[in-house]
């Protein structure tokens, strides 16, 4: 199922997505391997092939060099099928980020096997000490989602009096099973632990400083904007999932409502015309102002980086509100823990939870 998923994922095949999601769900279930997520040696060896983890990479690393807009439309849908898959490839994709604030060749060691994945934290902990000519690392870091397929982690400490982000190799680094939040239960988002792990020079890197030269500039784009170009659209397939369940309930409750509920389905079927076309509206200006963004980017032009940053705010806090207002009206039924609509809101809740979304 994996060949029909991504290629629906990367072609925009909707029909495909809609009449195929509650199988996915059961299928991508099953190609996980334990019971917090690990994916299947099959299902990584496909997004291997596909360049999944490698959409946002330059080319010289083997990657596709896509534009914002493309990748976050390939989320998005991913997400529709599973908040979980979502998930996985807006972090997975996010380290690209990093390769060009590393030396050529440490870049090049790691993000050039086609296994390349990155996992970790950007939450200062920890410290690294001079040891001979490396560094000794101590620390723990959370919610490293990702985790069970990583290739290397990535995660910041304290060297020198300054906060320094480093790659930290998945030998090196001991795994904590301690992801329990509601939603996003395949997303193996553990803790990892650094104990005296030796770290080369060369693994560290600044992202206060400039990055090398690249065909493809990801690494001169402003990070917390490139975050929400993936983050955005995980919350956003969520919520078209969520919806499209709530409009199949409401249309096999109809009846019922009708005959004893009079006005009930005819106040729903009025909140769903409303979310779709609101929906639509957000959703078309955050992508068209996110495409004209990394166009001008490459362009040298301003990156309209106050107006794609508020344009994602404002989508995903609608997404967000919209959802929680029409989940009491739906019936009890959406509470059962297994209930399709219960589970996707779960999701939600916990991607929304991201400090992307936070402003204060």
């Amino acid at each position: 199922m994996w060949e029909q998923a991504i290629s629906a994922v990367q072609n925009e095949d909707v029909k495909w997505l809609k009449d195929n999601s509650d199988s996915f769900r059961e299928f991508f279930r099953r190609e996980n391997l334990m019971e917090k997520g690990k994916l299947s040696p099959e299902a990584l060896e496909m997004h291997y092939r596909h360049g999944l983890f490698k959409m946002f990479l330059s080319k010289s690393y083997g990657g596709l060099e896509i534009p914002l807009h493309k990748g976050g439309k390939w989320i998005e849908n991913a997400a529709y099928l599973d908040a979980n898959w979502g998930w996985l490839l807006a972090i997975g994709v996010g380290g690209a980020y990093f390769a060009d604030y590393l030396s050529p060749e440490t870049a090049q060691k790691y993000f050039n096997p086609p296994e390349a994945l990155v996992a970790g934290s950007g939450k200062p902990s920890g410290n690294a000490e001079k040891d001979g000519d490396s560094w000794q690392v101590n620390g723990s870091w959370q919610y490293c989602s990702g985790s069970e397929q990583a290739s290397m982690f990535t995660a910041v400490t304290r060297r020198g009096g300054k906060n320094l982000a480093f790659v930290l190799p998945i030998e090196q680094a001991e795994i904590i099973r301690d992801w329990n939040k509601i939603g996003m239960q395949l997303t193996c988002s553990h803790s990892i632990v650094a104990k005296n792990a030796e770290i080369p020079p060369d693994n560290f890197f600044d992202l206060s400083g400039q990055p090398r030269d690249s065909s493809y500039p990801l690494a001169s784009y402003p990070f917390m904007l490139f975050a929400r170009a993936c983050f955005v659209p995980v919350v956003t397939g969520i919520c078209k999932s969520l919806w499209d369940h709530a409009s199949e309930l409401m249309e096999s409750r109809k009846e019922d409502w009708q005959n004893f509920q009079p006005g009930r389905y005819e106040y729903l079927l009025q909140q769903k015309k409303e979310f779709l076309h609101r929906n639509r509206h957000l959703s078309s200006h955050f992508y068209k102002s996110l495409r004209k963004s990394w166009q001008n980017h490459t362009e040298g032009k301003p990156v309209l980086e106050k107006q794609v940053s508020k344009l994602g705010l404002d989508l995903a806090e609608y997404q967000y509100t919209s959802s929680a207002a029409i989940i009491p009206k739906l019936g009890m039924q959406v509470l059962e823990k297994d209930h399709p609509i219960q589970e996707k809101w779960q999701n939600l809740q916990t991607a929304y939870q991201h400090m992307s979304f936070q402003e204060y």
